[in-house]
């Protein structure tokens, strides 16, 4: 099958190839750029695919083409070349599946384009492997977690995550760091299932270019070098929402109890998501948030109506402005109409309340709060279009409604 290389671990990487073999079922390497995470992941991917005749495994990322990119060319295929050799497997290209001599399956997909998410969402796996789940919503990765089921004798299943630290609102931050539930900030039922390890540069310094730390990540903006050098769980650079912080979060019991005009945003996609506002006086208050993973419009409609989101306290309904692109999915929403798409004015408007302090997220807004510091621009200044679903959504919610409703000063 070719001629076998030792795996030369660093100090740091024994010790996380260690924790992948403990007992917790959901393992999470996080930390700076070039710490090799994803190769100590893959490496135990190869491993149990080598020991567990028939097993399928899956590594997955945000998009497929990023998936194949940065973790089937640069560290799956040169770690099976040099140890299973290249006649010990095969590729099916249209596919994304790389089948072992002994029958073991590796699929490589995305979660964020539908026809990807139902293919690889169509089968059962040993280990599930989310790449960058900095990019991924909690939804997305709760959706594939009923995958995990395939029975290989002696085989444990297991669940694998790595990232470049986000924001610490982050819903990987909640559930790995603090051992809370993301949806409801309770302490987690068995919070030894859930394990992380800090893996950064520094550790795994043999193994990279002399001058990449000191000339390269060392040069970065303060907060690039947080996160991709130190591993920090910052806010991302170029934070659209900037000026949002903590003292804006509201606990459940301290919200208000009425409110003088109440409205609600819905994005479409594979991301389906709803947010619920409310204003008093020239204050708006996001009151609720509801997301689901590949899911039809008239499900959701009806998972919403199902808790009474479309009904202000008197029953009456309250006017849901929709992505425009939606076409006739707005029709299946009750309450459904056109969303004012000024992307930008939606924002300054969203920042100018934010900065009057006249802005506030109730504690259970989970969705909205996972992104808020996370939605950012890139250097050119283009919005990133990843995880932003609660924030359109939103901004769908506050903007269509002083444009098309009662207009507060």
């Amino acid at each position: 099958m070719g001629t076998a290389v030792v795996f030369k671990p660093t100090a740091i990487q024994k010790k996380a190839l260690s924790l992948l073999k403990g007992g917790a079922k959901h393992i999470l390497l996080f930390g700076g750029s070039r710490s090799g995470k994803t190769t100590v992941i893959v490496m135990a991917i190869i491993f149990r695919a080598l020991m567990y005749a028939g097993s399928r495994h899956l590594i997955c990322r945000y998009r497929a083409k990023d998936a194949r990119s940065s973790v089937l060319r640069e560290t799956l295929f040169p770690w099976l070349n040099n140890t299973v050799g290249k006649n010990g497997y095969t590729y099916l290209t249209h596919e994304s599946v790389i089948t072992l001599f002994n029958s073991s399956e590796i699929w490589i997909g995305g979660l964020g384009d539908r026809e990807q998410a139902d293919k690889i969402l169509g089968h059962e796996y040993n280990t599930i492997y989310f790449n960058e789940i900095s990019q991924l919503s909690y939804i997305a990765v709760t959706t594939a977690y009923s995958r995990l089921a395939m029975k290989v004798q002696g085989c444990r299943n297991l669940f694998f995550y790595d990232c470049n630290p986000g924001s610490p609102l982050h819903w990987a931050y909640k559930i790995f760091v603090l051992k809370k539930t993301f949806q409801t900030g309770e302490q987690l039922e068995k919070p030894e299932l859930y394990q992380s390890m800090l893996l950064n540069p520094e550790d795994n310094k043999e193994n990279l270019p002399e001058d990449y730390i000191c000339d390269i990540l060392d040069a970065l903006p303060e907060k690039q070098r947080a996160r991709f050098r130190d591993g920090l769980w910052v806010k991302a650079d170029g934070v659209i929402y900037d000026r949002f912080d903590e003292t804006m979060i509201v606990k459940l019991e301290d919200m208000p109890k009425e409110f003088d005009r109440i409205a609600a945003g819905q994005d479409f996609g594979l991301n389906i998501t709803f947010v619920k506002i409310g204003w008093v006086g020239d204050v708006v208050y996001v009151l609720c948030d509801y997301g689901a993973f590949n899911m039809t419009t008239k499900s959701f409609n009806a998972e919403l109506e199902a808790r009474g989101w479309l009904d202000i306290n008197d029953g009456i309904g309250c006017p849901v402005y929709c992505d425009p692109a939606g076409g006739e999915r707005i029709q299946e929403i009750t309450g459904g109409l056109k969303a004012n798409n000024s992307v930008e004015s939606g924002i300054d408007y969203i920042n100018a309340k934010i900065e009057r302090g006249q802005f506030f997220v109730c504690e259970r807004c989970n969705g909205v709060l996972s992104e808020i510091w996370d939605y950012c621009r890139n250097e050119a200044g283009e919005i990133v279009k990843t995880n932003d679903h609660y924030m359109d959504a939103l901004r769908y919610a506050i903007f269509s409604d002083i444009q098309q409703g009662v207009i507060f000063s």
